[in-house]
């Protein structure tokens, strides 16, 4: 179940279904992976293939990253079947 999120955008595609603040190439996959992280219970149901699902380490410890596009990644912390903080960052 999805709690908080850190980015607008993809709190609107969310709730709303709006894609208009996203990049066309990245507003169809991070659709697909917000319903996966709403449904997930237990970390393992998030690691799919083709995601590059991992935790981040440093001073991004607690986090999760999945791969969205080249540069773009989904952030999220993950606790008791929840996810909390999702944000789209750009890594480069």
């Amino acid at each position: 179940m999805i709690e908080s999120f850190r980015h607008k955008g993809l709190k609107r595609l969310y709730e709303r279904g709006d894609k208009s603040r996203l990049r066309t190439d990245i507003a169809d996959k991070a659709e697909l992976y917000l319903s996966v992280l709403d449904s997930a219970e237990k970390l393992k149901e998030l690691d799919i293939t083709g995601f590059s699902f991992h935790p981040l380490t440093g001073n991004m410890r607690g986090f999760y990253s999945v791969f969205v596009s080249r540069n773009h990644r989904i952030i999220f912390r993950f606790e008791d079947g929840k996810a909390f903080d999702i944000d789209l960052v750009d890594y480069h």
